[in-house]
Protein backbone atom coordinates (compact mmCIF):
# COMPACT_ATOMS: atom_id res chain seq x y z
CA UNK A 1 0.00 0.00 0.00
CA UNK A 2 2.47 2.50 0.86
CA UNK A 3 4.20 1.52 -2.79
CA UNK A 4 0.51 2.80 -4.33
CA UNK A 5 0.38 5.85 -2.51
CA UNK A 6 4.00 7.12 -4.14
CA UNK A 7 2.95 6.22 -7.01
CA UNK A 8 -0.31 8.04 -7.16
CA UNK A 9 0.34 11.21 -5.22
CA UNK A 10 0.05 14.25 -6.83
CA UNK A 11 2.01 16.37 -4.42
CA UNK A 12 2.28 16.00 -0.66
CA UNK A 13 1.74 18.80 1.99
CA UNK A 14 3.72 17.44 5.55
CA UNK A 15 3.73 18.93 8.79
CA UNK A 16 6.56 17.79 10.86
CA UNK A 17 5.82 18.06 14.55
CA UNK A 18 8.69 19.26 16.63
CA UNK A 19 8.70 15.94 18.58
CA UNK A 20 8.67 14.35 15.77
CA UNK A 21 12.37 13.88 14.49
CA UNK A 22 12.20 11.09 11.84
CA UNK A 23 9.54 12.47 9.24
CA UNK A 24 6.04 14.33 9.49
CA UNK A 25 3.62 12.73 11.81
CA UNK A 26 0.80 14.10 9.68
CA UNK A 27 0.42 14.15 5.65
CA UNK A 28 -2.22 14.56 3.43
CA UNK A 29 -2.27 13.51 -0.36
CA UNK A 30 -3.84 13.75 -3.46
CA UNK A 31 -4.10 10.24 -4.59
CA UNK A 32 -6.73 8.43 -6.77
CA UNK A 33 -8.65 4.83 -6.30
CA UNK A 34 -6.74 1.69 -7.04
CA UNK A 35 -8.61 1.18 -10.53
CA UNK A 36 -8.40 2.44 -14.11
CA UNK A 37 -11.43 4.76 -13.32
CA UNK A 38 -8.30 7.06 -11.09
CA UNK A 39 -11.60 8.67 -9.18
CA UNK A 40 -9.82 11.26 -7.40
CA UNK A 41 -8.73 10.41 -3.39
CA UNK A 42 -8.01 12.94 -0.16
CA UNK A 43 -5.97 10.55 1.87
CA UNK A 44 -5.30 11.47 5.48
CA UNK A 45 -1.98 9.51 7.61
CA UNK A 46 -1.19 9.52 11.02
CA UNK A 47 2.46 8.42 10.32
CA UNK A 48 2.79 7.68 14.52
CA UNK A 49 -0.24 6.06 14.75
CA UNK A 50 -0.27 4.18 11.61
CA UNK A 51 -3.70 5.08 10.30
CA UNK A 52 -4.54 6.35 7.11
CA UNK A 53 -8.25 7.46 5.67
CA UNK A 54 -9.00 7.79 1.91
CA UNK A 55 -11.72 10.10 1.23
CA UNK A 56 -13.76 10.23 -2.26
CA UNK A 57 -15.04 13.87 -2.57
CA UNK A 58 -16.83 13.16 -6.52
CA UNK A 59 -18.44 9.24 -4.83
CA UNK A 60 -20.54 11.26 -2.16
CA UNK A 61 -18.17 12.25 -0.67
CA UNK A 62 -17.73 9.15 1.32
CA UNK A 63 -14.81 7.07 3.06
CA UNK A 64 -13.29 5.43 0.14
CA UNK A 65 -10.66 3.09 2.69
CA UNK A 66 -9.48 3.06 5.92
CA UNK A 67 -5.86 1.36 6.47
CA UNK A 68 -4.34 0.56 9.50
CA UNK A 69 -0.18 -0.32 9.99
CA UNK A 70 -0.08 -3.94 11.43
CA UNK A 71 3.83 -5.36 11.94
CA UNK A 72 4.82 -2.94 9.50
CA UNK A 73 2.41 -3.62 6.70
CA UNK A 74 -0.01 -1.63 5.72
CA UNK A 75 -3.92 -3.73 5.50
CA UNK A 76 -7.00 -1.96 3.79
CA UNK A 77 -10.03 -2.62 6.26
CA UNK A 78 -12.88 -1.25 4.17
CA UNK A 79 -14.26 -3.94 1.94
CA UNK A 80 -13.47 -2.77 -1.79
CA UNK A 81 -11.68 -0.44 -0.41
CA UNK A 82 -10.61 2.91 -2.76
CA UNK A 83 -12.08 0.36 -5.21
CA UNK A 84 -14.42 1.57 -7.78
CA UNK A 85 -14.28 -0.63 -11.16
CA UNK A 86 -17.74 -2.30 -11.90
CA UNK A 87 -19.32 -4.37 -9.77
CA UNK A 88 -22.96 -6.12 -9.57
CA UNK A 89 -24.54 -5.68 -6.16
CA UNK A 90 -22.90 -3.76 -3.16
CA UNK A 91 -19.81 -2.02 -3.80
CA UNK A 92 -18.86 -1.50 -0.17
CA UNK A 93 -16.74 1.35 1.63
CA UNK A 94 -18.63 4.09 3.54
CA UNK A 95 -21.25 5.77 1.82
CA UNK A 96 -23.00 8.41 3.91
CA UNK A 97 -27.03 7.52 4.36
CA UNK A 98 -29.30 10.54 4.25
CA UNK A 99 -31.71 12.05 4.24
CA UNK A 100 -33.41 8.28 4.77
CA UNK A 101 -31.99 5.74 5.94
CA UNK A 102 -33.28 2.45 4.21
CA UNK A 103 -36.41 2.33 1.74
CA UNK A 104 -39.60 4.01 2.07
CA UNK A 105 -42.36 2.77 0.93
CA UNK A 106 -46.30 3.83 0.15
CA UNK A 107 -48.87 2.84 3.24
CA UNK A 108 -50.68 0.33 0.12
CA UNK A 109 -47.75 -1.55 0.04
CA UNK A 110 -48.71 -4.93 -0.02
CA UNK A 111 -51.76 -4.68 -1.85
CA UNK A 112 -49.57 -2.68 -4.83
CA UNK A 113 -47.09 -5.62 -4.66
CA UNK A 114 -49.81 -7.91 -5.32
CA UNK A 115 -50.82 -6.21 -8.71
CA UNK A 116 -47.28 -6.92 -9.78
CA UNK A 117 -45.31 -3.57 -8.95
CA UNK A 118 -41.69 -3.57 -8.08
CA UNK A 119 -40.59 -1.22 -5.45
CA UNK A 120 -37.04 -1.22 -5.54
CA UNK A 121 -36.04 2.67 -4.19
CA UNK A 122 -38.97 3.96 -3.02
CA UNK A 123 -41.54 7.51 -2.69
CA UNK A 124 -42.88 9.88 0.24
CA UNK A 125 -45.23 12.40 0.63
CA UNK A 126 -45.21 15.96 2.00
CA UNK A 127 -47.35 19.20 1.89
CA UNK A 128 -49.71 17.48 -0.72
CA UNK A 129 -46.94 16.01 -2.98
CA UNK A 130 -45.30 13.06 -3.65
CA UNK A 131 -41.39 12.31 -3.87
CA UNK A 132 -39.27 9.56 -5.37
CA UNK A 133 -36.24 8.55 -2.50
CA UNK A 134 -33.51 6.35 -3.64
CA UNK A 135 -32.73 3.81 -1.00
CA UNK A 136 -30.78 5.25 2.00
CA UNK A 137 -31.41 9.00 0.44
CA UNK A 138 -29.63 10.28 -2.52
CA UNK A 139 -26.16 12.31 -0.77
CA UNK A 140 -24.13 9.38 -1.63
CA UNK A 141 -25.15 9.51 -4.74
CA UNK A 142 -23.76 13.61 -5.46
CA UNK A 143 -20.36 15.36 -5.91
CA UNK A 144 -19.38 17.02 -2.82
CA UNK A 145 -16.79 19.86 -2.72
CA UNK A 146 -13.81 20.18 -0.74
CA UNK A 147 -14.91 23.47 1.31
CA UNK A 148 -11.59 23.97 3.65
CA UNK A 149 -8.35 22.05 3.38
CA UNK A 150 -6.74 18.84 2.93
CA UNK A 151 -4.10 20.50 5.86
CA UNK A 152 -1.82 19.07 8.42
CA UNK A 153 -1.27 21.21 11.69
CA UNK A 154 -0.30 19.77 15.21
CA UNK A 155 -3.52 18.81 15.82
CA UNK A 156 -3.82 16.25 12.84
CA UNK A 157 -5.18 16.02 9.36
CA UNK A 158 -8.36 16.98 7.72
CA UNK A 159 -10.51 18.23 4.83
CA UNK A 160 -13.98 19.65 5.09
CA UNK A 161 -16.41 18.40 2.24
CA UNK A 162 -20.00 20.34 1.65
CA UNK A 163 -23.41 19.38 -0.23
CA UNK A 164 -26.00 21.85 -0.91
CA UNK A 165 -29.45 21.87 -2.04
CA UNK A 166 -30.02 22.87 -5.65
CA UNK A 167 -32.72 22.06 -8.34
CA UNK A 168 -32.12 18.37 -8.37
CA UNK A 169 -32.26 17.86 -4.66
CA UNK A 170 -35.73 19.60 -4.82
CA UNK A 171 -37.01 16.46 -6.93
CA UNK A 172 -36.27 14.56 -4.25
CA UNK A 173 -36.20 16.86 -1.05
CA UNK A 174 -38.57 20.22 -0.75
CA UNK A 175 -36.60 21.95 1.87
CA UNK A 176 -33.31 23.83 1.85
CA UNK A 177 -29.72 22.58 3.19
CA UNK A 178 -26.36 21.98 3.59
CA UNK A 179 -24.95 19.06 4.85
CA UNK A 180 -20.88 19.12 5.27
CA UNK A 181 -18.44 16.16 6.84
CA UNK A 182 -15.14 17.19 8.37
CA UNK A 183 -12.45 14.21 8.07
CA UNK A 184 -10.32 14.20 11.05
CA UNK A 185 -7.60 12.23 11.82
CA UNK A 186 -5.81 12.93 15.18
CA UNK A 187 -4.96 11.13 18.50
CA UNK A 188 -4.98 7.47 16.80
CA UNK A 189 -8.50 7.71 15.47
CA UNK A 190 -10.71 9.27 12.85
CA UNK A 191 -13.69 11.30 13.33
CA UNK A 192 -16.22 11.89 10.65
CA UNK A 193 -18.29 15.06 12.07
CA UNK A 194 -21.17 15.59 10.22
CA UNK A 195 -23.02 18.80 10.49
CA UNK A 196 -26.45 19.24 8.34
CA UNK A 197 -28.02 22.78 8.49
CA UNK A 198 -31.46 23.75 7.88
CA UNK A 199 -31.86 26.50 5.70
CA UNK A 200 -33.31 29.44 7.05
CA UNK A 201 -35.53 30.47 4.30
CA UNK A 202 -37.22 26.73 5.24
CA UNK A 203 -40.98 27.25 5.43
CA UNK A 204 -41.16 24.47 8.61
CA UNK A 205 -38.92 22.19 10.41
CA UNK A 206 -37.14 19.51 7.92
CA UNK A 207 -36.90 16.24 8.72
CA UNK A 208 -34.32 13.47 8.05
CA UNK A 209 -32.69 9.83 9.25
CA UNK A 210 -29.01 9.61 8.41
CA UNK A 211 -26.51 7.04 8.98
CA UNK A 212 -23.32 5.40 7.24
CA UNK A 213 -23.49 1.73 5.55
CA UNK A 214 -19.52 1.30 6.05
CA UNK A 215 -18.12 -1.61 5.35
CA UNK A 216 -15.34 -3.66 6.74
CA UNK A 217 -13.67 -6.87 5.66
CA UNK A 218 -14.30 -10.06 6.84
CA UNK A 219 -11.81 -11.35 8.03
CA UNK A 220 -9.61 -7.95 8.21
CA UNK A 221 -6.35 -9.92 8.49
CA UNK A 222 -5.93 -12.30 5.29
CA UNK A 223 -5.73 -15.97 5.86
CA UNK A 224 -8.69 -16.37 8.99
CA UNK A 225 -12.16 -17.52 9.06
CA UNK A 226 -14.27 -14.83 8.23
CA UNK A 227 -17.22 -16.93 10.23
CA UNK A 228 -14.71 -16.75 13.37
CA UNK A 229 -14.80 -12.45 12.94
CA UNK A 230 -16.97 -11.55 16.11
CA UNK A 231 -18.63 -8.25 17.08
CA UNK A 232 -20.01 -7.07 20.27
CA UNK A 233 -22.10 -4.22 20.54
CA UNK A 234 -24.38 -3.42 24.23
CA UNK A 235 -28.09 -2.98 22.48
CA UNK A 236 -31.43 -4.55 24.39
CA UNK A 237 -33.83 -4.80 21.46
CA UNK A 238 -34.09 -5.79 17.84
CA UNK A 239 -36.68 -3.33 15.94
CA UNK A 240 -38.22 -6.28 14.06
CA UNK A 241 -39.35 -5.87 10.30
CA UNK A 242 -41.49 -6.83 7.44
CA UNK A 243 -39.45 -9.34 4.72
CA UNK A 244 -39.46 -6.37 2.70
CA UNK A 245 -38.18 -4.12 5.29
CA UNK A 246 -40.39 -2.10 7.07
CA UNK A 247 -40.86 -2.03 10.84
CA UNK A 248 -43.81 -3.23 12.21
CA UNK A 249 -43.58 -1.51 15.57
CA UNK A 250 -42.71 -5.27 17.22
CA UNK A 251 -39.36 -6.01 19.21
CA UNK A 252 -37.75 -8.71 20.70
CA UNK A 253 -34.45 -9.01 23.29
CA UNK A 254 -31.10 -8.81 21.48
CA UNK A 255 -28.37 -8.07 23.07
CA UNK A 256 -24.58 -8.82 21.63
CA UNK A 257 -22.82 -7.55 24.57
CA UNK A 258 -20.61 -10.51 25.17
CA UNK A 259 -20.31 -10.82 21.52
CA UNK A 260 -20.95 -12.70 18.88
CA UNK A 261 -19.54 -14.81 16.06
CA UNK A 262 -20.21 -13.62 12.09
CA UNK A 263 -21.17 -17.39 11.39
CA UNK A 264 -23.82 -17.13 13.62
CA UNK A 265 -25.43 -14.13 12.29
CA UNK A 266 -28.04 -14.55 9.24
CA UNK A 267 -26.28 -13.64 6.34
CA UNK A 268 -27.67 -10.27 4.33
CA UNK A 269 -30.83 -9.43 6.71
CA UNK A 270 -30.66 -6.59 8.61
CA UNK A 271 -30.51 -6.72 12.45
CA UNK A 272 -31.65 -3.50 13.37
CA UNK A 273 -30.58 -2.76 16.80
CA UNK A 274 -31.70 -0.09 19.62
CA UNK A 275 -31.95 -0.05 23.35
CA UNK A 276 -28.40 1.06 24.28
CA UNK A 277 -27.68 2.28 27.94
CA UNK A 278 -28.64 5.70 28.41
CA UNK A 279 -25.56 8.07 28.75
CA UNK A 280 -23.35 6.41 26.89
CA UNK A 281 -22.47 6.97 23.47
CA UNK A 282 -23.27 3.83 21.29
CA UNK A 283 -20.75 1.44 20.28
CA UNK A 284 -19.20 -1.70 18.39
CA UNK A 285 -16.53 -3.30 18.12
CA UNK A 286 -15.06 -5.19 15.36
CA UNK A 287 -13.06 -8.53 15.86
CA UNK A 288 -10.71 -10.42 13.87
CA UNK A 289 -9.67 -13.46 16.58
CA UNK A 290 -5.54 -12.68 14.46
CA UNK A 291 -5.33 -9.84 16.86
CA UNK A 292 -7.14 -6.55 15.06
CA UNK A 293 -9.90 -4.93 16.34
CA UNK A 294 -12.06 -2.24 14.96
CA UNK A 295 -13.96 0.25 17.73
CA UNK A 296 -16.20 2.59 16.42
CA UNK A 297 -18.90 5.11 18.38
CA UNK A 298 -20.77 7.69 17.37
CA UNK A 299 -22.52 10.79 18.96
CA UNK A 300 -25.62 12.90 17.82
CA UNK A 301 -26.62 16.30 19.14
CA UNK A 302 -30.39 15.21 19.06
CA UNK A 303 -31.48 11.63 18.90
CA UNK A 304 -35.17 11.00 18.08
CA UNK A 305 -38.04 9.02 20.67
CA UNK A 306 -37.92 5.42 19.97
CA UNK A 307 -38.49 3.68 17.86
CA UNK A 308 -34.79 4.71 16.03
CA UNK A 309 -32.23 2.21 14.81
CA UNK A 310 -28.70 3.01 16.50
CA UNK A 311 -26.61 -0.14 14.82
CA UNK A 312 -27.96 -1.67 11.75
CA UNK A 313 -26.24 -5.24 11.18
CA UNK A 314 -25.87 -6.61 7.59
CA UNK A 315 -23.76 -8.49 5.46
CA UNK A 316 -22.64 -11.56 4.67
CA UNK A 317 -18.97 -12.90 6.15
CA UNK A 318 -18.88 -15.64 3.29
CA UNK A 319 -18.54 -13.14 0.53
CA UNK A 320 -15.95 -11.17 2.08
CA UNK A 321 -17.78 -8.28 4.38
CA UNK A 322 -20.04 -6.90 6.94
CA UNK A 323 -21.27 -3.65 7.85
CA UNK A 324 -22.01 -2.65 11.59
CA UNK A 325 -23.87 0.54 10.54
CA UNK A 326 -24.06 4.03 12.74
CA UNK A 327 -27.52 5.02 12.26
CA UNK A 328 -29.65 7.52 13.99
CA UNK A 329 -33.03 6.91 12.03
CA UNK A 330 -35.37 4.23 10.79
CA UNK A 331 -36.39 2.21 7.65
CA UNK A 332 -39.14 4.12 6.13
CA UNK A 333 -38.88 6.93 8.41
CA UNK A 334 -39.78 9.77 6.06
CA UNK A 335 -43.21 7.79 5.32
CA UNK A 336 -44.04 6.71 8.90
CA UNK A 337 -42.73 10.18 10.63
CA UNK A 338 -40.53 7.75 13.77
CA UNK A 339 -37.34 7.70 13.40
CA UNK A 340 -36.49 11.05 12.28
CA UNK A 341 -34.54 14.20 13.62
CA UNK A 342 -36.41 17.66 12.76
CA UNK A 343 -34.76 20.54 12.52
CA UNK A 344 -35.71 24.30 12.57
CA UNK A 345 -35.01 26.44 9.86
CA UNK A 346 -31.56 27.99 10.40
CA UNK A 347 -30.39 25.05 12.97
CA UNK A 348 -27.27 22.50 12.47
CA UNK A 349 -27.58 19.10 13.69
CA UNK A 350 -24.37 17.39 14.07
CA UNK A 351 -22.87 14.01 14.22
CA UNK A 352 -20.04 12.24 14.53
CA UNK A 353 -18.54 8.88 14.05
CA UNK A 354 -15.11 8.17 15.95
CA UNK A 355 -13.23 4.76 14.23
CA UNK A 356 -9.87 3.61 16.44
CA UNK A 357 -8.30 0.40 16.05
CA UNK A 358 -5.94 -1.93 18.79
CA UNK A 359 -4.13 -5.09 18.22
Amino acid sequence: MRTRGRRQAAWILPLCLAACSHGPQFVVERTASVDASAVPLLTLRDERAGIEAAVAPSKGGELSGLAVRRNGEWIETLYRGRDYSPVDGFKGKGPFLWPATGRNFPPDLEARRRAGERFDDGFWEYDGARFPMPIHGFAQNAAWSVAEGPAADPGGARVLLRFDDDERTRQWYPFGFRAAVEYVLSGGKLEMRYAIAADEANRAPMFFSIGNHIAFKAPLIAGGDPAKMTLATPSSVELLKTDYGIPTGETQPRSYAGGVALGELPPLKPISLAGYPPGEDPWIEYRDPAGLTVRMTHHASQVPDDPVVLFNLWGDPRAGFYSPEPWVGLQNSLVSRKGLIYLRPGKTFHWTIAISFSG
